[in-house]
């Protein structure tokens, strides 16, 4: 499966996470320190909106030492984000959620129009064939391709999230 049916597929999941919940159900919070569907959502899109910047980021002049186009991969970010999800991580501040979605019909538009930059962004530049690395706070030097694997990683934990808090409110 290509990267960019891995994005889809990964998107279509995320939305069907939450596509028959009413207005009500998705703004609930099960506590005041916790986050309702809506901001969940929002942060995954800030979180992707970072990815597609981290995408655009042009390749170095100089050659660089790694020759691999994932360093991390795919298998590892899966163990780190969604097997472990014991293993916490205060969000970074840019991508706490700051009430800008406000009905899943515009959570589900700006999440499409984001999935969308970051397919067309695969397909014209072709970043399989790209190895040098741009660095990650938590993960360390990754490559376009592990950012990638990171993103629907990412997107994968809070899916789960969505579940539980469907669970605790429903």
């Amino acid at each position: 499966m290509s990267l960019q049916e891995k994005i889809h597929a990964n998107t279509l999941y995320l939305l069907k996470s939450f596509h028959t919940l009413s207005q009500e159900e998705v703004e609930l919070k099960s506590s005041k320190d916790s986050w309702s569907i809506l901001e969940i959502l929002e942060h995954i899109f800030l979180i992707n909106k970072a990815v597609l910047k981290v995408l655009a980021t042009p390749p170095p002049t100089e050659k660089t030492e790694n020759t691999l186009n994932e360093l991390v991969g795919e298998q590892k970010i899966n163990k780190l984000l969604i097997i472990n999800r014991s293993f916490k991580v205060t969000a970074p501040d840019f991508s706490n959620p700051k009430s800008n979605f406000t009905t899943t019909t515009d959570a589900s538009e700006k999440i499409n129009s984001i999935i969308d930059k970051i397919v067309n962004h695969i397909d014209i530049n072709k970043i399989e064939e790209e190895t040098h690395t741009i660095k990650h706070p938590m993960l360390g030097e990754m490559t376009k391709v592990d950012w990638i694997h990171f993103m629907i990683a990412h997107t994968n934990r809070h899916i789960l999230q969505i579940g539980e808090v469907k669970e605790q409110k429903y």
